[in-house]
């Protein structure tokens, strides 16, 4: 499921909240309610979205913040202004809020507003904000923030890998279907225990020019690097090079998928050590709960983790344990907690040159060599084995790069084999 997608309101082009009700979601305009209908498209549909901080309208928001309904009255003019229950809040802003500092909320918004103190708007916004700090019943992670992107680096594995556990241990509230508490605590205890990749530059370059195109794969045991994992490229990849990072765990019937967007450093440095902390530097922009022998081609949302394993599997690359800051190392040993498994995943090196691509002259017979790399889809083959091997037994081959390692790879084309159990098609296609 994708958490990343914003809504907003077709007519006015306000970015929207949401508001469960029963099974179904109702999208509600900041604040206050407008006077026009809601009319909710995905935000990427409509020009100019206004996705800013319902307290100061100066920043994309981070967290959403629940309290009842506010009323404020005014009793020169008995008018009554009823405002929403669900506030967007940048992060400086719900820094003011944890604090239970209401008076530095009204002052920040008040001077971003150019609204000096004891003038009616001032009031008003000090009732209003009054309300939200005292009123707060919680607050969810907004995953829909459009972060520029962190470099992620294979030291910096631990420390990531523990500020996303805390993340999942703590009060504060994920996207519904992360939200659940016990799954919640399940997922830190097996990312506590699991291995961590970090694929290296140049293998990253490859998985983002091969994975657009790569056939649909069976998602087995066999094809997943580890059974449960967290992995990361050190910048995003992906069609909108958003996904940064994808934890996997097992469960009774496959696997538990999310994949993450990386947090770089887009505030003031004075909070970036509280953001850290409290989020640090990933957040889920997608979900997905995949049973065996699911298949998954590179147009899916999380085709370049099924792209690396594929290479990995191929024996295209090789990992090596990561060398670690002594630092890491000691706090993890105070903590008696094992050294961290961090693997950093390359190319292999060719340990032979490989000759020229040779053309045979006309009329001598044979096919010509290739002078490229390019996908072959997976298949079904029949193997032999048992006593004189004469028995048979179906095992899957998953798709892989066919050619020698020094090719260029072209992608214009897709192998079929025949017998296969998928159809691709083919041309350069596209993620999704």
């Amino acid at each position: 499921m994708n958490l990343a997608t914003l809504m907003a309101c077709a007519t006015c082009r306000h970015a929207l909240t949401e508001h469960p009700e029963g099974n179904r979601t109702i999208y509600r305009h900041p604040v206050t309610e407008d006077r026009h209908d809601v009319v909710p498209v995905a935000a990427h549909h409509v020009p100019q979205v206004f996705n800013r901080c319902h307290t100061c309208t100066t920043s994309e928001p981070v967290w959403n913040y629940r309290t009842g309904r506010i009323q404020i009255a005014d009793l020169t003019t008995g008018v009554l202004a009823t405002y929403n229950d669900q506030w967007h809040v940048c992060y400086r802003c719900a820094h003011f809020i944890e604090a239970d500092d209401s008076e530095a909320l009204t002052a920040h918004c008040a001077a971003a507003m150019l609204w000096p103190p004891h003038t009616a708007e001032y009031t008003v916004l000090r009732t209003l904000h009054r309300g939200i700090v005292i009123g707060r019943e919680g607050r969810t992670l907004l995953t829909t923030t459009a972060w520029p992107p962190a470099r992620l680096t294979a030291d910096m594995l631990p420390k990531i890998r523990d500020r996303l556990t805390r993340l999942l241990h703590s009060p504060a509230d994920l996207p519904g279907p992360l939200n659940d508490r016990e799954q919640r605590q399940a997922l830190a205890n097996q990312l506590d225990l699991a291995p961590m990749y970090w694929i290296n530059q140049e293998f990253t370059d490859m998985v983002n020019e091969v994975s657009s195109a790569q056939p649909p794969a069976t998602i087995t045991h066999d094809l997943t690097a580890s059974p449960a994992g967290l992995l990361a490229w050190p910048e995003p990849v992906g069609r909108d090079r958003h996904l940064a990072a994808v934890s996997w765990t097992p469960h009774r019937d496959g696997w538990h998928l999310i994949g993450y967007r990386s947090i770089g450093t887009a505030l003031d440095d004075d909070l970036m050590p509280a953001l850290r902390h409290d989020i640090g530097w990933l957040t889920p922009i997608h979900a997905e709960h995949l049973i065996r022998r699911t298949t998954i081609d590179g147009r899916h949302p999380l085709g370049p983790l099924i792209t690396t394993w594929l290479l990995i599997t191929q024996q295209l690359a090789e990992a090596v344990p990561a060398k670690l800051r002594k630092s890491t190392t000691r706090a993890y040993r105070r903590d008696r907690r094992a050294t961290p498994d961090v693997r950093i995943v390359r190319i292999k090196a060719s340990n032979t040159t490989t000759p020229p691509p040779h053309t045979p002259a006309p009329g001598t017979g044979g096919p010509a060599k290739p002078d490229h790399r390019f996908w072959v889809s997976g298949h079904e083959r029949q193997q032999a084995y048992g006593p004189g091997r004469t028995l048979r037994r179906r095992i899957d081959i998953a798709p892989f790069l066919k050619g020698d390692d020094n090719l260029p790879i072209k992608l214009s084309t897709t192998v079929r084999v025949l017998g296969s159990r998928t159809t691709e098609r083919e041309g350069n296609t596209e993620g999704s």
